[in-house]
Parts: C-alpha cells; structure tokens; sequence
C-alpha cells in the first residue's frame, strides 16, 4: 500500500480512536489523535503520521569520528512526538505556503527537483526560514538537535537508526541505491530502516533541519536535560544524510550545518509536537 492510502486509512481510523489518551495510556496534546494502527497518531493539521518518543535519558554523540560529536553525554528529554516520515509535497501544498514548480528558480522559496514534484516525495530545497515558516502554519516545530538524535537511535548508542549492522537498499537511500541514480525516493519507503520508534529515513532520502544553532564545541558544555543551543551563530543544523552522500554520512551521530538561507536539492524536514506533561 501507498505511503499516501497509509495516510488516508489512518485518517479514516483517527476518528474512531478518540480517549484522550495515547497508545501507551500518556494525555494526547490537543490536535493529536490516536491512529487505526498501534503506536501511530495522526496530527490534524497537515495529517501527518506522528510516533512517540517517551521521556528518559539516552547517549548522545559519539567518539569514533569528527571532534564535533564528542564527548558522548548522556541527555535527559521530555516525551514528544515526531513525524514518522519527513514533510511531503502533498503536506507543503496543503500549507498554502509558496513553492517554484520548476528547478533553478531564481526565489528562496522550495523548488521542484530535476524530476519534477511528486506529491508522496520529500519536499525538498528547503531553507531552514521556510520550514520554520511550515511548521508554525501546522502548529509544530523543528525538533531539537538531541529530541532529533533521540527519535534516530533510541537509547543504546546505535550507529544507525535500525542497529550497527551493516547499511543496505532496503534500510535507506544513499548516492550507491540504484534508486538515488535518478531521484529521491517517496517518504515511505526504506522500512527495513526504521528506528526504534518507527521514525522512517532518518538515515538517507533528504537532510533534515533542526532548531539548534550550530556549534562544534556545543557537547562540552549543554545541559543535561532538553538541550537546544539558541546561542546566535551563522549556521543552523542539519541530520541524516541524503541520497547525494556516501553511506558513511547516515550514521545518526553525525553533524552538519548550513546557514538558514541555505538551500538544495536533498535537504527537507520533518516536525516535532511536545507531549503533555503526565499532571495535565
């Protein structure tokens, strides 16, 4: 089935779901309904598949490349849901908000990719102003850089979202997949990837823009509990890697930073809600 009749059969299921509590019994923030299938939620404004992240600790970072991932520390984050796949065409239309329909537009705005805009393909050539400026409209934000890690990797300091073993076709979307010889790929696929929370293409198809301001020294310094670096800098963070880079640019660890006005052809997002604190 279709990432898009996924979506639709969801829906469907939304509205026969309706407690007020989430799959695992924690108060749903309003805008947020449980779906027809176990562990996904549907948030109402841009219908968008959403999975949950619970509250906890986890290991961040890590020591085997780049200085910038070091020291491993470990982060405590309040619950939240993410968006099971990253922001689609069909979504950014919804938005309203303004796009280019053709490659090499000479605006800031998203533009279609070479092959064209497909509704159930990541919506892609993103600054990081526009898509603030989309989840704003949906009543979401950017995940944090960690709240990001964390939806990744779980827990237990994997490699990649669905374990360490090795990377392969069916797990993501890299310059090597025979499908990135011409395109990225829909939103949906690559399920064998999925991470720990059912989170899809956190490794692969286009980068995602986080919250943080970029700073390579910011692990020796951050907070243990819901870090967010908003010191001023002149670049903003990205994670997971694209179709363009080599499988070792997919690790769930690894960092990189663009300025705002940035944008390409393998870089979207994807949207965080926080969830209610258990007292509410």
């Amino acid at each position: 089935m279709s990432g898009l009749l996924c979506l639709s059969a969801a829906l469907a299921g939304a509205g026969e779901a309706r407690n007020g509590l989430g799959w695992y019994g924690e108060p749903l923030p309003q805008g947020l309904e449980k779906a027809s299938k176990e562990g996904e939620y549907i948030w109402e404004k841009d219908g968008s598949v959403m999975v949950y992240v619970p509250a906890g600790w986890f290991p961040m970072g890590s020591e085997d490349i780049t200085q910038n991932e070091k020291p491993v520390h470990d982060v405590y984050l309040d619950a939240y849901y993410i968006d099971k796949y990253e922001v689609s065409w069909r979504q950014w239309k919804l938005s309203g908000l303004p796009y280019a329909d053709y490659q090499f537009a000479r605006v800031r705005y998203p533009e279609a990719p070479d092959w064209g805009i497909l509704d159930d393909h990541p919506v892609m050539s993103v600054n990081w102003e526009f898509a603030r400026k989309y989840v704003e409209w949906a009543g979401k934000r950017l995940p944090s850089e960690a709240e990001w890690e964390k939806a990744a990797r779980g827990t237990d300091g994997r490699r990649f979202p669905w374990g360490d073993s090795e990377v392969t076709f069916e797990k993501a979307l890299w310059m090597d997949h025979p499908m990135a010889k011409a395109k990225a790929a829909p939103v949906d696929c690559c399920r064998e990837g999925a991470s720990p929370y059912g989170a899809l293409n956190m490794a692969g198809n286009v980068y995602e823009w986080c919250q943080d301001y970029f700073s390579a020294d910011y692990y020796a310094r951050s907070p243990k509990k819901n870090p967010l670096n908003q010191e001023p800098g002149k670049y903003r963070v990205l994670r997971g890697g694209a179709f363009v880079l080599e499988k070792e640019d997919l690790r769930s660890a690894l960092r990189y930073r663009l300025r705002e006005k940035d944008r390409a052809p393998y870089i979207g997002f994807r949207a965080v809600v926080s969830a209610p604190s258990p007292g509410r």
